[in-house]
């Protein structure tokens, strides 16, 4: 049976992420393998709140994904996160590794939401397999998620990284660094930068 585009972005994501920053201090302890299943089950909660409440987008050949949401929902309210799934995350992923990522994205996140417009988009998540990095991919995701903002008519497009290869990536897609920060609970450098959506 076909994989559905929500079960495909899933599998991207969680890929991308194994050795990701994050994720090697949320599941610090964990095997490889056990690492990659819990990313599927973290991603999959994910991408199903973002096709509820955003976007959710897949490269044809199933290398890269993207996830967003709009302002409105940045950050998914607790109603919100329980209707999507959400709720589930600190059963599969277990408390210790739950409350990692909530501490570490609450203020990287929280420091998006209180300096961001009104009018503003967030890319939650883009991930390009690694067989198929450097042929352009993120910026295929990037500038669709852009196009599904700017049609509901917000104005700037955010995103934050826990890589610094990628803010060189994304200054070169036209992003501006807009802070950079030392999380005090993770002692990881995250930074959020910020690109305006072109009107049409």
């Amino acid at each position: 049976m076909a994989e559905t585009k929500n079960q495909i972005a899933a599998r991207v994501l969680a890929d991308t992420f194994l050795h990701y920053p994050l994720m090697i201090h949320a599941f610090e302890g964990r095997t490889e393998p056990e690492r990659t299943l819990l990313l599927h089950k973290l991603y999959k909660s994910c991408v199903s709140a973002a096709d509820m409440y955003g976007g959710v987008l897949t490269m044809p050949n199933e290398l890269g994904a993207a996830i967003w949401l709009p302002g409105k929902n940045f950050t998914l309210t607790l109603a919100k996160e329980i209707r999507s799934g959400m709720a589930v995350i600190p059963f599969q992923l277990g408390p210790k590794a739950t409350l990692r990522l909530m501490n570490h994205d609450g203020e990287s996140e929280g420091w998006v939401k209180k300096n961001a417009g009104p009018d503003m988009g967030y890319i939650w998540c883009v991930g390009v397999s690694m067989q198929a990095r450097g042929l352009g991919y993120s910026r295929l995701l990037i500038d669709q998620c852009m196009n599904e903002m700017r049609q509901l008519g917000l104005k700037e497009c955010w995103l934050k990284t826990e890589d610094p290869i990628n803010v060189t990536i994304y200054q070169k897609l036209g992003f501006t660094l807009m802070n950079e920060m030392v999380v005090k609970s993770s002692a990881i450098h995250s930074w959020a930068m910020r690109k305006m959506i072109p009107q049409v």
